[in-house]
């Protein structure tokens, strides 16, 4: 067990992975155009099915519904979508992986709010904001009369499934010309790393599995979206702090839409007086 100083900072995951390669909020992060690296030359915005609940004079977004869609069923919303909202500018489409994607030939004037940030309060305090907002909001309304009664909304019910009856709209953003960082070598099982560094014409990112005693050393950065692999790897990185190879290790854990920081040095790993605290305590999970 290690002890170190303890920052939050609150981001979603994807959020703080732009953040370790300098990509910055613009209105907000990317987060679309890099899920969708077929085509950087429009503006892309998530366009995820979910399923609101009323609650007496309002709505609470309850679940993202993208991962309940089967490829097929994700096809058939985008065209349906399509047949009824698309213009010569604006257009539904769904990426390789199944996600649903808003692409516009023009940036809007909105800034948006991932679902990952979403409370369970009333989907007002969290709906698109800023010059063009009213025509969004009227754009998602008629986007749920629209999927009141669709056919799509039957099959789900009939096999247990909640409704599809809104749309949310989030990760929009400006791809940056460059990134920089200055990492002497990244080692991810990350797609979005991978695709984050592919923009870099000279970056490279090694498998995890790749990873040895000889190329790994301080200015590393190791980005895991499975845990599997963890116990090997922190098993390295100890032989290194023991023998002196790594002066500092910074720790990031995502939680919801909170990311833990713990930056450990070497002495750290040897007060083993000093009490320990569960991850649930600092992120307040109860």
């Amino acid at each position: 067990m290690t002890i170190g100083r303890v920052k939050y900072f609150q981001l979603s995951y994807d959020e703080f992975v732009c953040n370790l390669f300098g990509i910055k909020p613009n209105p907000d992060y990317p987060l679309a155009s890099l899920h969708y690296k077929n085509n950087h030359q429009f503006y892309y915005l998530y366009a995820d099915p979910v399923y609101l609940s009323l609650q007496r004079d309002t709505f609470f977004l309850e679940k993202k519904l993208t991962h309940d869609f089967n490829r097929n069923e994700i096809k058939d919303l985008c065209d349906g979508l399509n047949e009824m909202f698309q213009t010569k500018n604006n257009r539904f489409i769904s990426s390789d992986e199944g996600q649903l994607l808003y692409e516009l030939k023009k940036e809007p004037q909105i800034k948006t709010t991932l679902i990952e940030h979403i409370k369970p309060q009333s989907i007002d305090l969290f709906m698109p904001r800023g010059d063009e907002a009213m025509k969004w909001h009227a754009f998602m309304n008629e986007i749920q009369m629209f999927l009141f009664e669709h056919a799509i909304n039957k099959i789900r019910i009939n096999r247990g499934n909640l409704p599809v009856n809104s749309i949310w709209f989030s990760g929009g953003g400006i791809l940056p010309k460059i990134i920089e960082y200055s990492y002497t070598s990244i080692f991810s099982n990350s797609n979005l790393v991978k695709k984050i560094v592919s923009l870099d014409s000279k970056g490279k990112v090694q498998d995890v599995d790749d990873m040895n005693q000889e190329n790994l050393s301080n200015h590393n950065l190791i980005v895991l979206d499975e845990k599997g692999q963890i116990d090997s790897i922190l098993e390295l990185i100890w032989y290194k702090f023991r023998h002196k190879k790594i002066d500092q290790l910074s720790i990031y854990l995502s939680y919801q839409d909170q990311i833990l920081q713990i930056d450990n040095t070497f002495i750290n790993l040897f007060k083993i007086w000093k009490k320990a605290d569960t991850l649930k305590k600092y992120f307040n999970a109860y």
